[in-house]
């Protein structure tokens, strides 16, 4: 097993800086060997914060000189495809946001890229590992399986979705992927609907999804909502988990009505955001997957399921409307 992992990072944004540089330079075990970003600006200030000293703005040249165990390309999908096709063609260990691709055959072809080259990759599905929904899937189980969850996940925004990735493939894929945890086992049915409510893109999602596990998952999506949200239900014999990530969680059995109450920031032991929310977690999986040769939960061979349920979903829409 690799005891150190080196790692190339492709991308200094928003999002890689808030929960990816923080979570890679809290492990002894991991080296950010270099990072590369086309604005000199933002890579400058990224690689002083974390004391990255090899510095680049073109990522082959990088990897080439570098050498990395592993590589993450954060970014959105429609700049960070081809990245991402040439890290695989290349045999290289992948992490990535979500969503993987902004089309299914992109999604398809980045799978079978890492299949093909033996590549160790991930997806940031990180709800699925939130330490306090990790603690009470945990409780719920040891009274049985799932028998039912649900994931809510409400936004409010009343206007077009203008952006390269539509509202199923951008967010409804954290939700699908979520319950999928959840429930456990593979989906044997899908009954949706969507809508278009005040917008011409689809902005309301709602699904019922059966597992071979006997579980059933709820799934309701609305971008036309009064708040943010993101909720999850898990229910177990004599047991439900009712929790918002990055919120309050509680536990309640045999009819009490009062419940256990648990803070997401107390449960993981701290108040940042990259650890409570579940992205150290998530990286950490990615590591030490890298260190021991295996895949993580979320690789992109299991990720496509995700993506492919959320197909399935508009393909149920598209028939709607033909009939």
């Amino acid at each position: 097993m690799k005891e150190h992992v080196r790692v190339a990072m492709i991308g200094a944004g928003g999002m890689a800086n808030s929960v990816h540089y923080p979570s890679l330079h809290s492990f002894s075990d991991v080296t950010m060997a270099a990072a590369c970003d086309l604005n000199t600006e933002r890579l400058h200030a990224t690689a002083d914060k974390y004391g990255i000293e090899r510095r680049y703005t073109d990522y082959k040249k990088m990897i080439e000189e570098t050498a990395p165990d592993a590589v993450y390309a954060i970014g959105p999908p429609h700049i960070m495809y081809d990245v991402w096709t040439w890290c695989l063609r290349n045999g290289l260990n992948l992490y990535i946001e979500k969503p993987m691709g902004i089309t299914m055959h992109q999604a398809r072809a980045l799978a079978y890229l890492a299949e093909k080259h033996g590549c160790i990759t991930q997806v940031s599905f990180q709800r699925r590992i939130t330490p306090m929904i990790v603690k009470l899937r945990q409780a719920c189980l040891e009274r049985g399986p799932i028998v039912h969850a649900v994931c809510r996940f409400y936004k409010n925004s009343v206007q077009p979705f203008l952006g390269a990735v539509d509202h199923m493939m951008d967010d409804t894929v954290h939700s699908i992927d979520t319950l999928r945890w959840m429930c456990g086992g593979e989906v044997t049915a899908i009954h949706s609907r969507t809508n278009r409510v005040g917008v011409p893109d689809i902005n309301f999602i709602s699904a019922t999804i059966e597992f071979d596990s006997g579980a059933t998952g709820i799934l309701i999506n609305s971008w036309s909502s009064g708040r943010r949200i993101f909720s999850v239900e898990m229910h177990a014999p004599g047991i439900c988990a009712e929790a918002e990530h990055e919120g309050k969680g509680y536990l309640y059995a045999d009819g009490d009505t009062k419940g256990v109450e648990f803070d997401t920031k107390e449960v993981a032991g701290s108040d940042q955001l990259y650890v409570f929310g579940g992205f150290q977690a998530k990286n950490r999986e990615f590591i030490d997957a890298v260190k021991a040769g295996t895949l993580p939960s979320s690789h992109f061979g299991d990720a496509l399921k995700t993506m492919e349920i959320a197909e399935k979903i508009l393909a149920q829409e598209i028939l709607s409307d033909r009939s």
